[in-house]
């Protein structure tokens, strides 16, 4: 079902009776539309919430939506957002994932902020999950080796680090300054690379260069969170934070592969077809003698190192939350490998 503009509706709470009965909420999606988002609408339908999806624009969204009753879809722009229905949690996985300065302050921080704004003046303001990402981390302090979890320092250094970042560093202080002053649950899962069908490129390989790979680092792990694994952690988070519960939470992967071992995999593509070998270290030499002023990215040394310093990843707090994976790395490479259309080259 489409409105053209917010209606405030009823929260959808207990069904049946006892402490254990199944609860439905009322959850608010944005993002709903891309790669992650069309997955974690088809888990939560799966169980049982009712779902209000604010788009940029409803003919993106799937036939079936349009006709299911559980779905309500509201289409407009978040910065112009005046108003929402009522809800039970607000999942905001809406941002730019590429851009100038201006676009991600504009598509990621002063979204959120306006999303933020038309929540609390519902009569009962929601609890929030917001997608945020592995990368607001710093890696300056690190060393190989080194296990990432939630205790990580964040990035001290973000007027170093890609657009991207300094944003994601935002849109959290954003929610969690609006969640901590409104007393309201706040779930902050800092997601990792999402990867699965239609999507195997991973900055944390190296340099793409046309059918070659400029690979600076083979050891560690990768930072990898497969599509439905990354949907689930959605959805228990907006259980949890209908349940009143908050939490900061790194979403990645069991079975992360080394950098070695998915190239190994991604070979099956037909891409890379030459791989160069180039040690980062050369390139932290490069960005420390040019006190990292120099253009791309990767010659910045906070940049450089959150990338191909080679870590470990914990997900110890996930799997606490009921997480479970589907599957290993190997079975899910291998479903994505057949998925892929041949010859994928990276796309950033």
């Amino acid at each position: 079902m489409r409105d053209e503009a917010p209606n405030v509706g009823s929260s959808v709470k207990h069904e049946g009776k006892g402490a254990d009965a199944p609860v439905s909420l009322r959850l608010l999606i944005t993002g709903a539309t891309g790669y992650l988002g069309r997955e974690l609408v088809r888990q939560c339908l799966i169980a049982g919430h009712h779902l209000t999806l604010i788009v940029r624009d409803a003919a993106a969204c799937p036939i079936e939506w349009e006709i299911d009753q559980r779905i309500e879809i509201i289409e407009g722009d978040l910065v112009e957002l005046k108003a929402v229905p009522q809800s039970d949690v607000v999942l905001h996985l809406a941002a730019s994932l590429a851009g100038d300065a201006a676009t991600q302050q504009r598509d990621t921080v002063e979204a959120s902020r306006s999303l933020l704004i038309a929540a609390l003046r519902t009569e009962t303001p929601p609890g929030f999950v917001l997608a945020s990402s592995m990368a607001v981390y710093g890696a300056m302090g690190l060393r190989p080796g080194d296990v990432v979890d939630e205790t990580t320092p964040l990035e001290d250094a973000a007027h170093l680090r890609d657009t991207y970042c300094r944003a994601k560093l935002g849109q959290e202080l954003l929610f969690s300054s609006a969640a901590s002053d409104a007393g309201l649950p706040l779930q902050v899962l800092r997601i990792g690379a999402i990867w699965g069908p239609g999507r195997l490129w991973n900055a944390h390989l190296g340099i793409g260069l046309g059918p070659a790979l400029l690979r600076l680092e083979a050891a560690g792990d990768l930072p990898l969170a497969h599509l439905r694994h990354a949907a689930q952690a959605l959805r228990l988070a907006a259980e949890a934070a209908g349940r009143g519960e908050s939490a900061v939470v790194n979403v990645v992967d069991s079975d992360l592969p080394s950098r070695a071992q998915y190239l190994a995999a991604h070979r099956k593509t037909g891409w890379p077809r030459l791989t160069l070998p180039l040690p980062w270290r050369w390139l932290e030499i490069v960005a420390r003698l040019t006190g990292s002023r120099l253009r791309p990215g990767l010659l910045k040394t906070p940049t450089l190192r959150y990338r191909m310093l080679p870590l470990r990843y914990d997900n110890a707090t996930l799997r606490r939350m009921g997480w479970q994976p589907e599957a290993g790395f190997d079975a899910l490479m291998e479903e994505a490998l057949q998925a892929t259309p041949p010859q994928e080259a990276p796309r950033g």
